[in-house]
């Protein structure tokens, strides 16, 4: 009992140095980010050659990834298989990555994950099973599409956030006299990241002589936010009925910011609401944790019979219910 308590409490210390690790590496990312972007701002007078670690570590796993191409490209099934990630590749990396690449990255990190298994196993001084074995391998394979899926609703999140500002400096171009390409051209020279590369794919189908409404109708379904539609759908209107494109823009640009006002008022109402919420999400991975740090083998029961791994998937099953319904009654849409 000691012994096992003491291999929990190595592979719990293990787990925390290697988040600390991600969390630092994901720190250390922005801040190189950061730093890209106001050093276009600032007078260097002493040229930095010194690359950090996170720079190299990027390089070589870029390295790796490109000499895992040639290899990966010759199945014809991931190649096919890899076309559905052509969403997640943006408009400033499209000529660095390609969408093999996301296959090849799902395989190393399901090998990394098996890896970790080996070790952990090794740790507890036992045989590795081949259903524990694969149960690892395809939950690292599949980690990174739930990392995309959120990554992709962040974006679209900061979208929604910037299209306001998007609409004003576009409405500010309008009234300088620009047309709609020029306007277009400089809303994704000013706007951040995201939503500049969803400008520039705008400005590139626009300069390939696509009209205003095919543009903005992409532009809408590649984001699929409400602001996007009714932003493609008056210049739609506009386009076929004709009008004062000025007017148009303040009236949006008026509509958006009422609607963003609303939505903080909104937010900041039921803020207590979704804390609590929140916080009865993760109140039972807290009650297991304590019980697992005690008595190591008190869920024991859950996975060794059929009865209790039964019991244990009924479990998951109606927690993830009862997150998502506490999901659509705490969501407020304007």
């Amino acid at each position: 009992m000691a012994e096992h308590f003491k291999l929990l409490f190595i592979q719990i210390i293990f787990i925390v140095i290697l988040m600390i690790v991600i969390v630092a590496l994901i720190r250390q990312k922005k801040a190189i980010n950061f730093e890209r972007r106001i050093g276009r701002y600032s007078i260097n007078p002493i040229n930095d050659v010194e690359i950090s670690f996170f720079d190299v570590f990027s390089d070589k796993w870029n390295d790796l990834i490109k000499r895992a191409r040639k290899y990966f490209i010759k199945s014809k099934i991931l190649v096919k298989a890899s076309r559905r990630y052509n969403k997640y590749i943006s408009y400033t990396k499209d000529k660095d990555i390609e969408t093999i690449d996301f296959i090849i990255r799902k395989f190393f990190i399901s090998l990394s994950f098996m890896l970790l298994t080996i070790f952990s196993s090794v740790l507890q001084t036992r045989v590795l099973t081949l259903v524990e074995l694969i149960i690892n391998i395809c939950i690292g394979y599949f980690i990174y599409d739930i990392y995309l899926f959120y990554q992709e609703r962040r974006n679209i999140k900061l979208i929604e956030n910037e299209m306001l500002r998007a609409v004003i400096i576009m409405n500010n171009a309008f009234k300088a006299g620009k047309s709609t390409l020029q306007a277009v051209e400089i809303a994704s020279d000013q706007l951040p990241e995201p939503i500049n590369g969803e400008f520039k794919k705008i400005y590139q189908d626009m300069a390939y002589g696509l009209s205003v409404d095919t543009v903005f109708e992409r532009f809408a379904k590649r984001v699929n936010i409400e602001e996007a539609r009714y932003l493609s759908s008056s210049l739609t209107i506009l386009n076929k009925t004709g009008g004062n494109i000025v007017e148009v823009f303040s009236f949006i640009e008026k509509t958006l910011f009422d609607k963003k006002k609303m939505r903080e008022e909104l937010k900041n109402m039921t803020v207590s609401s979704n804390m609590i919420v929140k916080v009865l999400m993760f109140i039972p991975f807290v009650f297991v944790f304590i019980i697992c740090l005690f008595n190591p083998n008190y869920f024991d029961p859950l996975f060794s019979s059929a009865p209790g791994i039964l019991v244990f998937f009924t479990i998951l099953i109606t927690f993830g219910l009862y997150v998502f319904f506490l999901q659509k009654i705490m969501k407020v849409r304007v």
